[in-house]
């Protein structure tokens, strides 16, 4: 049964990434709702003309090549693109599936040279996909939630702005000067959107897809808002400023007091593989049926299948959306 050793070292090894995952992603409401946004957006590109529309997907589709234009046309390929413009890599994403191909293609013939399983071997070559997904997901997560953090000290500056009698398009180029990236390259790309003739609502609806969090979904609907029905942007610009500095002191808080619970899990979770260390120093023998006979992997799959559920249950728990 030695033979079965890789596989249940794979298997452990996988287990503890993803509930370690599951546990160090975003709470308490960091996690951005892509989906209930992007509804949003969509609702709001019904009310654009054809010709708005044309210019907003030749502005996407201007920096592809022919053959990522061609790959965008199937549903996968457009989510792996949208999902590298969140976390800010700029590497062009018929690069990025190259190179992740050729990475879990070379872990494959690696293990097959060292006479690996097959069906090991490929399994192994998919972990390397779902780390990497995991990986673009936590800089999606950082990425957005440093925009958020960052959109307040912006909103101050666009009001200040304004206050001097300057227009809006000015206002997004200083924000674009004063503040780092990712927020401040957003609000520049902007500002050069307006100045080539772009309607302001169809560049702040871009920027609100370039960053779909719920702090910018809030500051383009007061934009829209006042550009359509008129009103003091100034005075919503400082209210809502109040607002999601507010949001981010209740989140802070509650992440404060949730951290006890959060440590809890951590300690259920981690318990089993500590456990299992500790005897496989102490008495390598007794913990050796457990991965060289085949019912000692299956409670092996079942625990880890258990163990996957009850994190993600903690997760539910201690995640409070703000």
């Amino acid at each position: 049964m030695q033979s079965q050793m890789p596989l249940f070292f794979i298997l452990l090894f996988l287990s503890v990434f993803l509930i370690s995952q599951a546990l160090i992603l975003p709470s308490v409401g960091k996690k951005v709702r892509h989906k209930q946004l992007m509804k949003r957006l969509r609702e709001s590109h019904k009310h654009i003309d054809a010709e708005s529309i044309n210019l907003l997907r030749e502005n996407a589709l201007r920096d592809l090549n022919p053959l990522e234009k061609w790959l965008i046309q199937f549903s996968f390929f457009e989510s792996v693109k949208k999902k590298l413009d969140l976390a800010g890599i700029r590497t062009s994403f018929s690069k990025f599936l190259f190179l992740s191909f050729l990475v879990g293609v070379a872990f494959l013939l690696v293990l097959l040279l060292l006479n690996q399983i097959w069906y090991l071997s490929i399994g192994v070559m998919f972990v390397i996909w779902v780390v990497e997904y995991f990986v673009i997901q936590k800089m999606i997560n950082d990425r957005l939630q440093k925009f958020e953090e960052q959109l307040p000290e912006a909103l101050d500056i666009i009001k200040r702005v304004l206050q001097a009698g300057q227009p809006l398009n000015h206002a997004f180029y200083e924000v674009g000067k004063e503040m780092p990236a990712p927020l401040g390259p957003e609000f520049l790309n902007t500002y050069n959107l307006l100045n080539y003739g772009y309607d302001l609502r169809l560049a702040i609806m871009q920027m609100s897809e370039r960053s779909p969090t719920i702090s910018m979904l809030a500051f383009s609907s007061a934009v829209l808002l006042q550009k359509e029905t008129g009103g003091n942007l100034t005075e919503n610009l400082d209210k809502l400023s109040q607002i999601l500095r507010a949001r981010f002191k209740l989140s802070r808080k509650i992440k404060t007091i949730s951290a006890e619970s959060r440590m809890s899990a951590w300690v259920l979770v981690l318990a089993p593989f500590g456990l299992y260390a500790i005897i496989y120093l102490i008495n390598p023998e007794y913990i050796q049926v457990l991965h060289s006979d085949p019912r000692g992997l299956k409670m092996v799959g079942v625990g880890m299948i258990a163990l996957a559920i009850g994190t993600l249950w903690i997760r539910k728990i201690v995640n409070i959306e703000v």
